[in-house]
Parts: C-alpha cells; structure tokens; sequence
C-alpha cells in the first residue's frame, strides 16, 4: 500500500507497436493544504518534516516565497549559503541512486563502504555555514566565518574523484567527445562506470527517447496567474506549459554542456545522454560550491529593501528537476499554498515518461523490464513506483 505520500503506477503493454504506457498517480499534489492556516514559522518548521526527500530544496524556496510575501530581502551572503546547501543536497540525492539503485538496476553488488559518507554530508554543510545548522528559518543566522567550507567543498571533491570518476571531477566533466567517455567506462570499475560501460555494451544507448523539449525558463508573473486560475489544481497535477509537455530533469540543467550536445548530436535524448546528464551534473558540483563560496567570500551585505506582494513565488533547482513553491499570506498566516514538483511534469500521463517508455525495444519481458526500470531511474520520481508489463 501507498504511503502519505503516495505513488505512481505505471502500465507497459508490451504486445503494442508502439507499446502503450498508462500512468497513473495517487500523489496528493494539494497535500499543501494542510498548511493553511499556519504561521510562517510553523511551515518552515513543519516542511522538513513533510518531505524526506529533497527536504533542503523544499525548505529553500519555502523561506524563499515566505520572505517575498513578508516583503523581507534576504542578504546575498545568505542567498548564498542557501544555495550552497541545495548543491550539497542534490549531490547527495545523486549519490544515493548511483549506489543503492544502480547495482541493483545491472546486477551489480552494492558497496556499503561508501554509504556512511551520504548522511554526513549535509549536516556538516549546514552546520558549516549556519548557526546550529539552521538555514531555513526567518531569523537564521549566517556564521561569519565558515571557516570549514573549504574543506567539505574538497571533502566531496576527493569522494567523487575516489568512488565515482576515478579521476578529478572537473578532469571528467571538461571534456567535449564520446571516446574519453566509453574509454573511461571500460576502464573504470566504479558503479558508475560499469553501469554507463553496460548500457552502451548492450546497444541501449539510443532507448527511451522522448521528444519532450526541456522546460523553459518560467516568469514568475506567468506563474502566480496560472496558479491564480480555476484550473489551478489540474494544472498542479498534470502540469503543462503553453498547451506542451515539458521535460523537466538533470539533463534539462545540463542541456548545453559540450559533451551532452555531442552525446545528443549522435543519440537524441536516449538513455545515454540522459544517464550521463546525471554524472555530469554530479561532476560539477564542487566546481559550483566553490564559485559561489568566491562570492560568499567577496559579497558586501546590502541594506534590505522593501518590495510588495501578497503571493510569493520561488523556484527552486532540486536533484529532480525544477521545483515551484507559491504562498499566499495574510496577517502573516498562511492562505493558501501550492506546490508543484518536478516528478508531476516529468510523469505526466503524456509526458516525458509516457515518451520514453513507448518508445522501448526489446526482445523479450524481461529485458523490457530491466530497461524500463533504468529509464525510470534516469527520470527519477521522488516517490515510489509499481511497474506492471501487460
């Protein structure tokens, strides 16, 4: 049975060309709700614990839409550190799939060496940057000098260089054409590696393509008048933009790095391109925490302006894609609150996953299945699936 946060279900049958994919949801998308009424400091404190997954993300641009609405402007130094601490999440929530969902994915065994590591990464972050850890509430404080930042940026850097690319993160992700990636992955014995080396071994390089464009940049007027509308919870449930279904994922974020247009040039937006989007993205990260650690470093606190709004928007970049949040308040209780997530765009019932399973080949269930469940793991719901093949 489905928990709170329920899940979603996905019909393959396999017997049509193209096979057809039913998808179906028991996500409560207007889950929100139940903060109405609250105070700005109830939410903040009560989204963590709503959301296990992603929760740093959540609760950024919670805080986010809440100031707006508050008309209070955060300092760019917290701005940030917040941000910071949004990378650190996402190379988490990438790490976890690559470790615990990838073996199992190609027969592989699980290393639980490397697993500790991934429950300490955030909190070292935070409490790096944030008085008792606490970067997500109305009266946070930033500590003035995170003196350990530096050594938790290279902490990481050398945990991914050891386990994942066998070579500097930034030496993998620097480079332009196919051949250093298939040279690394038949080289290489990380997970990671073995699980790219598998998948174009097996001539899946070119599976799962979809045709779904990636998700544009939203204005954020756009979205307060489409969340004003009537239809407002249908187009939470089943978002589309413009009448179109959008992709909205990794490989979004990572549409114009070199290798991923080369990989794109020669297999679209197969399971390739995708899978190495995730690696890619993952690749970059101690790169980023250090630009915007220069910036933190470099960044002269300006006096907070005042600016009006009743609804506040923010979005927000997860380990899954773009995530929306729109907050109403009045009397600074909470009015009305919305919520749309990656996964609604990326699983809607003629979307992205629709795509790209129907577009799968193989030549008997079982493959069909395995390859299913890798394509479903590149798009990555945050919440559990059921796969039936008919």
């Amino acid at each position: 049975m489905p928990g709170i946060e329920g899940q979603i279900c996905i019909d393959l049958h396999h017997n049509n060309r193209p096979q057809r994919v039913t998808i179906t949801s028991s996500r409560p998308v207007l889950a929100a709700r139940i903060l109405s009424g609250k105070t700005a400091e109830q939410v903040l404190t009560t989204l963590p614990l709503l959301f296990s997954i992603c929760g740093t993300a959540q609760s950024r641009a919670a805080l986010s839409a809440i100031q707006q609405t508050l008309n209070i402007r955060p300092s760019p130094e917290d701005d940030i550190a917040r941000d910071i601490l949004v990378l650190a999440e996402n190379a988490k929530e990438h790490l976890i799939r690559i470790f615990l969902d990838w073996p199992k994915l190609f027969g592989l065994e699980t290393d639980h060496r490397y697993l500790p590591y991934l429950s300490q990464i955030l909190p070292k972050f935070k409490t790096s940057l944030f008085t008792e850890g606490l970067g997500f509430q109305l009266n946070s404080k930033l500590k003035s000098e995170p003196s350990e930042l530096t050594l938790l940026i290279n902490q990481l850097s050398d945990y991914l260089a050891e386990h994942i690319f066998h070579q500097t993160p930034e030496s993998w992700g620097g480079h332009a054409e196919i051949e250093p990636l298939l040279r690394w992955n038949h080289e290489c014995n990380s997970i990671a590696a073995k699980s790219t080396h598998i998948i174009c071994e097996q001539g899946w390089a070119s599976q799962g393509y979809a045709s779904c464009e990636p998700l544009p940049p939203l204005e954020d007027s756009s979205l307060i008048e489409q969340f004003d509308r009537n239809d407002a919870a249908d187009f939470i449930a089943t978002p589309q933009w413009q009448q179109q279904c959008y992709e909205n994922t990794a490989l979004t974020r990572q549409w114009q790095h070199p290798l991923i247009q080369t990989l794109h040039q020669e297999f679209e937006t197969g399971l390739i391109t995708r899978w190495t989007a995730r690696l890619v993205e993952l690749a970059m990260i101690p790169e980023k925490m250090r630009h915007l650690q220069a910036q933190l470093s470099n960044s002269h606190e300006r006096p907070q302006e005042q600016h009006h709004s009743n609804a506040g928007v923010a979005q927000v970049e997860a380990a899954r894609g773009r995530l929306i949040h729109r907050v109403k308040m009045d009397h600074n209780r909470i009015t009305d609150y919305q919520i749309l997530a990656p996964t609604e765009w990326n699983f809607h019932p003629q979307g992205l996953i629709q795509q790209s399973l129907s577009s799968l080949v193989a030549r008997d269930q079982q493959t069909l299945e395995q390859l299913a469940r890798i394509v479903i793991n590149t798009i990555d719901p945050c919440v559990g699936y059921t796969l039936r093949i008919h």
